[in-house]
């Protein structure tokens, strides 16, 4: 993959700064030293394959095409309404038939992004997670944020950064938080995959 890099599409903008450095950490974790990571992205409706009115998958997916220097893409997204073992698939075989020339993953985080933080939040300074499932429950912004000083919030754009370079992965791979293993898998399809023409994960 010399010369190329990959990229990294987000919905939030706190997961723009965060995502980089958690994903760059990950990858060098499970031994991947070949896909060096651009800065996030920013683009909307990555739930929808095509958005209503801005945005969607395909045109994130065609966006990257035409970058001569990307060697694999990653979308990264919260989804807390939808099924990530529905949509996911879904959306990779609508990703598979673009043929895109470098590989791609799909991965969703259920509900949302800071689900990550939760087999690590002593570490970070809250109360240990006080549910029995680390993916049944909406609401971990709100969370978190009632644990806090009374007048303070949990704000993405402030603290998300910050409590990712906090997380542990060894925790995480204890945990079995679902999400967290879809996106080592995904991470590993990319590096197996490099220079190959429409590969996709998740696989059919």
């Amino acid at each position: 993959m010399a010369g190329k890099k990959g990229y990294l599409l987000v919905e939030g903008h706190g997961e723009v700064e965060a995502a980089q450095n958690f994903i760059t950490r990950l990858s060098h974790d499970i031994g991947i030293y070949d896909i060096p990571w651009s800065k996030p992205l920013r683009w909307t409706n990555l739930h929808q394959w095509q958005g209503h009115k801005s945005g969607g998958v395909m045109a994130g997916a065609e966006f990257i095409r035409t970058k001569p220097d990307a060697g694999a893409l990653l979308i990264l997204r919260d989804e807390d309404n939808q099924c990530p073992k529905e949509l996911a698939p879904q959306i990779a075989r609508q990703l598979r038939m673009l043929k895109l020339p470098f590989p791609t993953a799909y991965v969703l985080l259920h509900p949302e992004y800071e689900v990550l933080f939760l087999p690590c939040l002593e570490q970070m300074g809250f109360p240990s997670w006080d549910r029995d499932s680390w993916e049944a429950r909406r609401g971990i912004k709100e969370w978190l944020s009632g644990k806090l000083p009374k007048g303070r919030s949990y704000k993405p754009t402030v603290q998300q950064f910050a409590l990712t370079r906090k997380l542990d992965f060894s925790m995480l791979r204890v945990a079995d938080v679902p999400c967290f293993g879809s996106l080592e898998r995904g991470l590993r399809f990319l590096s197996d995959h490099s220079g190959q023409t429409g590969k996709v994960y998740p696989v059919e």
